[in-house]
Formats: structure tokens, sequence, C-alpha cells
């Protein structure tokens, strides 16, 4: 497994185990991949627009990461957030990117069904209460309207993640 910094590592221990883990804007893949090779979650999605970076992901990912006896799934979708055609449940994590681009996904997933998740896991690059504030009312009879937001300190900048958990 790779050492995963502090931030990141802060989202794995905030991910729901047994439940799928959609990690949206994944980049190198580094928690997706903690993820699988953990073997507490059902299924790992990664999720990123860049065609190449999800084609080298998943070769990696054959490479060095495929149990046959992983009773994981692992999936690799090329595609923007927001134009995504399937159901997700479980953790969605969408970090790294900005609030704009973070509200565009979890809003293009309501209005399209396919946001049934338990726990929404959110780290913009800045805009943090800008984009709390926006989504308690995006998400007010779905989510908890009270929003976890959580800090750490990364490289010398305070970096906050929001959660809201799905109403039970």
């Amino acid at each position: 497994m790779f050492k995963l910094s502090r931030r990141m590592q802060l989202i794995f221990d905030h991910l729901l185990p047994g439940k799928p883990v959609w990690d949206f804007c994944c980049d190198h893949g580094y928690l997706g991949l903690n993820a699988y090779e953990s073997g507490q979650f059902s299924e790992v999605h990664f999720v990123d627009q860049v065609p190449h970076i999800v084609e080298q992901l998943e070769n990696r990912f054959q490479a060095e990461y495929f149990r046959e006896d992983s009773l994981a799934l692992a999936a690799f979708h090329s595609r923007p957030g927001e134009e995504l055609q399937q159901p997700v449940s479980g953790t969605v994590v969408i970090t790294g990117v900005g609030a704009h681009t973070i509200l565009k996904i979890v809003q293009s997933l309501m209005e399209n069904g396919l946001l049934s998740a338990d726990r929404l896991i959110l780290g913009p690059q800045r805009d943090e209460q800008w984009l709390c504030d926006l989504l308690r009312k995006t998400l007010p009879n779905t989510f908890k309207t009270d929003c976890e937001m959580l800090s750490v300190e990364e490289r010398g900048r305070n970096r906050k993640l929001l959660i809201f958990d799905k109403i039970l």
C-alpha cells in the first residue's frame, strides 16, 4: 500500500467499510488503490476525465494490484464526473479540484437520479464555506445539512474536508 498524505489518510479513515468507494478526479489513484488493497470495500471506482491518466492507472492496477482472490470489484471510468451515467453508492470522494467542479458533479448526479451515496467527502481547493452553504440548499432532503468540516495541515496550508452523511 502507498503511504498516504495526512489529508488522504483522513479521507481513507472516513470511508464506509463494506460499501463501494467512488474516487472522482482520482488523478494517480492512491486513495482508490489503498482502498482496494485494504480489502475493506466491496467496489472501488476510479473516475477521471483525462483518458491517459485512467489508462495508466488501469494498466498499473492490472500489473501490480489486481488479485484474482479479491472480493472487491475495481472499475475505471474515463469521463468527467458530471457525465457519469450510472448510480453511485457508498462513499463518494471528490477532492483536489475547485468548489465549482465539485458542485457541478454533485448537482449532475442529483439531477440524473444517480446519487445513492451514504456519505460524501468533498475537498475543494478553496471556497469550502461557499460550497458547504450551497450544498446545504441542494441536499436538504437527502443528506444531513450540518456538514462536518475537518481540517488538516498539508504543505503549509490548512486544507478542509466537508463530510455529508445521508439521512437515514
